[in-house]
């Protein structure tokens, strides 16, 4: 079965419109289905499941927040799309154009062909948090040396200012040195791939600017993935997601175990509510710990984890 996504707005006409031409293209990919009112959704998404919801704006508010699918906003402004992080498709435009936003964004966050034929058996984990300070670096790390003493691991650090503790400080900018060869399309990208191997754990970190990563996407991590599994047959990828920024939610993305150091409050609702609008299937894959000496986490994500 294909994703399946819904459109929810209280104007009838306009959602039989949109419906009509949905289902006009008959997508195997892509189902569609269309509601004027939240209670009509509902009865629908218990009996069939919804992969996304695309919803006007008076309900836009209450459905994210009560919803696990990612959530596009259906804005009757351009306004809206000015500086902020939540997805939004403009509502008075052609049928046409609103189905091949919604596709685009469908896809987007999917991993790519090549990064799943190349994944084999790794297994990947990526450690985040909502805010700074909590440890997330040093998490990944100890994660991944733990993994490292009975099996291939390699660790990628999004952090542009961490270092590992053992390794030498050379000044390593490794990862803008990929960044820049995922930019020029290298046919020959994973074997200009520079890993440091510290404490038996092969590694890439470091970047010359925080611009280096704010200018990735969700398809970068894709490709910087898919280049480093192509270097070796590493059997544990861990992810030190840094800030969040796009490669790091394409990271997340990416992941089939997402280790959220957990905190309390308004900070990290909102930090799960962007990551559910980027992330399908989120909760599943989803451990929480709670932020406390980092031997104490380690142990507690081995323990969910193996």
């Amino acid at each position: 079965m294909g994703n399946r996504f819904a459109i929810l707005d209280e104007e009838a006409e306009y959602v039989c419109r949109l419906l009509r031409y949905f289902n006009s293209k008959k997508s195997r990919e892509f189902e569609a289905a269309a509601f004027t009112n939240e209670e009509s959704f509902r009865q629908y998404e218990k009996k069939h499941g919804i992969d996304l919801l695309v919803c006007e704006e008076t309900l836009y508010k209450a459905m994210a927040e009560k919803v696990r699918c990612p959530t596009l906003l259906l804005s009757s402004t351009k306004k809206v799309r000015e500086g902020g992080d939540i997805p939004v498709i403009y509502k008075y435009q052609s049928a046409k154009d609103i189905f091949d936003e919604i596709v685009r964004y469908c896809r987007e966050k999917t991993p790519v062909p090549a990064y799943q034929s190349q994944k084999r058996n790794a297994k990947i984990f990526t450690v985040c948090s909502a805010g700074g300070g909590r440890g997330v670096s040093t998490l990944a790390y100890m994660l991944a040396k733990k993994k490292a003493k009975a099996n291939r691991t390699v660790f990628l650090s999004l952090d542009p200012f961490y270092i590992p503790e053992k390794a030498q400080v050379d000044g390593s900018e490794a990862l803008t040195e990929a960044i820049y060869f995922i930019r020029q399309d290298s046919a020959k990208f994973s074997e200009r791939l520079k890993l440091k191997t510290v404490e038996r754990v092969d590694c890439l970190y470091g970047v010359a600017h925080w611009a280096d990563l704010c200018d990735c996407t969700g398809e970068d991590a894709a490709k910087l993935l898919e280049g480093i599994l192509q270097v070796e047959p590493y059997e544990f990828v861990v992810m030190d997601a840094g800030a969040f920024t796009a490669i790091s939610a394409g990271c997340i993305a990416l992941a089939d175990k997402v280790i959220l150091i957990s905190e309390e409050g308004r900070k990290e609702q909102e930090f799960m509510r962007q990551i559910r609008s980027l992330s399908v299937g989120i909760e599943e894959r989803l451990l929480r710990v709670a932020h406390r000496q980092v031997e104490l986490m380690v142990g507690e994500v081995l323990a969910g984890i193996d």
